[in-house]
């Protein structure tokens, strides 16, 4: 179970989140939506170990969660992969972060070649990242960071620069991460295009929650600044 409870956090006068409360169970799919300003981002970034709450509480299996084992259980996608690649090919990319693990060679190699396989990266192993799609940029920053095994993985608005191809390549993605049960939080625009993998629906107003519950019953609300 993942909690927050009543979380503030503000950027100055006033306060991006109020009193953000929610509970989650570990291996869901959650969506979040609402308007620009609603405090999407915030909360991803407070998930990520990113930002500090001014006040409240996060809780991880039972256990209350520091900033420091935030960024170790979480890990946090831009909605611009190529700002997350430091490779100059794929397989450094894939690399880079166990390298700064400490991890010996063959552990390092044993490892790309599993995330190569498990998200179809491996015709692009030796290739330029900065020239890939979008899509396979998505699916090569998601790749790297499941190399460090987060539990959970937040992704903020990762659709908005992929055409078609680029987001069947990015759900490609999100599939084998919900298959392996990683808990995971999409802030979208276009949440239809995720109604397919999500098991929950949250829609955030003024940074509070307004609305949680599953697909059906988040369209029969028929928000107006949700897109669906």
């Amino acid at each position: 179970m993942i909690e927050l409870r009543n979380i503030h956090f503000s950027y100055g006068d006033g306060f991006a989140l109020k009193g953000f409360t929610l509970a989650v169970e570990k291996g869901s799919f959650n969506l979040l939506v609402g308007a620009n300003g609603s405090g999407k981002t915030t909360l991803l970034k407070i998930l990520a170990g990113l930002l500090p709450i001014r006040s409240g509480t996060i809780i991880i299996d039972g256990r209350i969660a520091t900033d420091a084992d935030l960024r170790e259980l979480c890990c946090y996608v831009l909605h611009n992969p190529f700002e997350q690649i430091v490779g100059s090919t794929v397989e450094e990319d894939l690399a880079f972060g166990l390298e700064n693990l400490g991890l010996r060679s063959e552990e390092i190699q044993e490892n790309i070649e599993t995330a190569l396989k498990m998200f179809q990266l491996s015709e692009v192993r030796h290739a330029n990242p900065f020239v890939l799609s979008g899509g396979l940029a998505q699916k090569l920053v998601i790749a790297s960071l499941y190399l460090l095994k987060p539990e959970i993985f937040l992704l903020d608005e990762p659709t908005s620069m992929l055409d078609d191809t680029g987001v069947e390549e990015l759900l490609q993605a999100l599939r084998e991460l919900k298959q392996l049960g990683k808990t995971i939080f999409v802030s979208t625009h276009e949440p239809k295009i995720f109604f397919g993998l999500a098991t929950s629906v949250i829609h955030m107003s003024d940074g509070t929650i307004d609305f949680y519950g599953g697909i059906h019953e988040f369209l029969e609300r028929r928000f107006e600044d949700v897109e669906c």
